[in-house]
């Protein structure tokens, strides 16, 4: 007998996946802003504050949904420029 998955909790489950290595990139990116802010690089501060702003933004972006209906496609959904863990 097949296994029935719950989709849409598979998403809600992936999604919040993806917020947790969203969140950890995000602290990382706090630290390279300051040391920025510390050298007076204003370039780099500009380039970490858009980087900050589309990790910010992949829960209203990230389509998670489109493409996706066996468990195995859900777990391969993930945003570019993300590190999968």
């Amino acid at each position: 007998m097949p296994i029935n998955v719950n989709m849409d909790k598979a998403r809600v489950i992936q999604m919040n996946n993806i917020r947790a290595i969203r969140d950890r990139e995000l602290a990382a990116k706090d630290i390279t802003f300051m040391r920025a802010v510390e050298d007076g690089d204003t370039g780099a501060q500009a380039t970490i504050k858009t980087e900050k702003q589309n990790l910010r933004d992949i829960p209203q972006t990230f389509d998670i949904t489109t493409g996706v209906d066996t468990p195995e496609k859900l777990k391969n959904k993930w945003p570019d420029g993300l590190p999968k863990e």
